[in-house]
């Protein structure tokens, strides 16, 4: 039989053990979603330059923007192995950059977390119909047609990349060709440089 002075010290030796492991399964828990959340990252960082190739190889094949990223894989030859889903949103959608966005400045622009943090896309979400607009040089511009993806998640990166607030600041963008010019996006800076 065992005193009572032996119970209780099994049952403190127990509610210690239980603390202790509840300690280390928190820290352990900690370490794990942070490595998924840099392994998401990476796959986004991925992802989203395979995106970025594959238009501008379609637009080297068809000479012209695909207007559904569908289009991508199902052109001849195809331009992408598959059609990747976003690692940081539920549905797997990407936000879509449209040449219209791309020639009015909006991709540029930050996201200010505090204003937009109900989840509004920066890209416009119902791009004009397929027609023509003129920029300030009277060139045509088609509209509707995707130039590039961005993750549409507004969490906070651990990546310092295109100088990004939040997930949905990274832009993946095809070059754009105009008539002479090139328009791209410089990583180092949110400006357009043309060449």
């Amino acid at each position: 039989m065992m005193s009572g002075n032996n119970k209780g010290y099994i049952l403190t030796a127990t509610i210690v053990m239980i603390v202790i492991l509840s300690i280390s399964m928190a820290l352990i828990a900690e370490k794990w979603t942070y490595v998924v959340k840099r392994e998401k990252e990476n796959e986004l960082l991925f992802r989203g330059e395979q995106y970025a190739q594959a238009i501008r190889r379609f637009y080297l094949t068809h000479k012209r923007y695909p207007f559904e990223l569908k289009e991508l894989i199902e052109s001849n030859p195809r331009c992408i192995r598959r059609l990747y889903r976003e690692p940081f949103s539920k549905d797997g959608k990407w936000g879509l950059i449209y040449l219209s966005d791309l020639a009015s400045g909006k991709v540029f622009k930050k996201t200010n977390t505090a204003e937009e943090g109900n989840g509004k896309q920066t890209s416009n979400p119902n791009p004009v119909p397929v027609g023509q607009i003129y920029n300030k040089s009277s060139q045509p511009i088609i509209t509707g047609q995707i130039v590039g993806v961005f993750s549409k998640s507004k969490d906070r990166p651990y990546k310092d990349f295109m100088k990004g607030d939040v997930y949905s600041d990274w832009k993946f963008i095809a070059p754009v060709i105009t008539r002479n010019k090139k328009i791209e996006l410089r990583r180092e800076s949110d400006e357009i440089q043309r060449k």
